[in-house]
């Protein structure tokens, strides 16, 4: 091999070779999670997450039975080398309680519902969830400095946003760069989702920002046309 070929060889070999920046964490809802478990597919889906860069995997908790988020927290661990957090979206006592005693779950996440009528302070939950961390999710409107200093990680929803916008509202927000915070994106399951979220995560990346996506295999993109249909038809029918 030549000097100048071998030059740029040995020079490019690095960039061949790094893993491409992705989502560093998805959110598993709860029917999804009991689909893979059922067709015994959780394990393939926890790879295809952390090949995608996945460090933290987000578990919907409200009503998945405990033995069954505790497998999920440990199949993580065991085949992706990923953390477990138990996210909470109907944030009533019961559920943050179950959470606060799942074994193999490093935190709780409560997200924006719970701020908008909060069933018990953020020192009471503390108390429930015992050792595990406090994990917070807020819709831009709700973000407080304040209220992010009593959280052990912070997330931001700013959904369904162009590319360039949703790190322009990040910034404004003075939310960029922080270690402890997150963009949590939507996907919505289309091509053009995961073209709009790989872009969200370049424009983010500049800015040393962390990205969540809301959620793993979205279900959104092929089940609204049929529900869209089946309206049509009911209409129809009812005329």
């Amino acid at each position: 091999m030549k000097a100048p070929i071998l030059f740029l060889f040995l020079i490019t070999l690095p960039l061949l070779t790094s893993p491409v920046k992705a989502a560093e964490g998805y959110w598993l809802d709860q029917y999804n999670a009991l689909l893979y478990l059922g067709i015994w597919r959780l394990d393939d889906e926890l790879k295809e997450m952390k090949g995608k860069g996945a460090k933290v995997l987000m578990v919907h908790a409200d009503s998945l039975p405990s033995p069954f988020s505790r497998f999920i927290a440990w199949r993580a661990k065991e085949v992706g080398d990923m953390e477990s957090v138990a996210w909470i979206q109907k944030p009533n006592k019961r559920n943050l309680k179950r959470a606060g005693q799942l074994k193999n779950y490093v935190a709780v996440q409560v997200d924006d519902h719970y701020f908008n009528d909060p069933p018990m302070s953020l020192s009471e939950l503390r108390k429930v969830i015992g050792g595990k961390e406090l994990w917070c999710s807020f819709q831009p409107r709700q973000y407080s400095y304040q209220l992010a200093e009593r959280c052990d990680h912070v997330d931001i929803q700013i959904y369904r946003q162009e590319c360039t916008r949703t790190g322009n509202i990040a910034y404004n927000l003075g939310v960029t760069g922080l270690s402890k915070t997150a963009i949590a994106v939507y996907h919505d399951g289309t091509e053009f989702g995961e073209e709009l979220v790989s872009c969200i995560e370049k424009d983010l990346e500049t800015m040393g920002t962390k990205v969540f996506v809301f959620k793993w295999k979205n279900q959104e993109a092929w089940t609204k046309p049929i529900w869209n249909t089946i309206n049509r038809l009911s209409k129809v029918m009812n005329t």
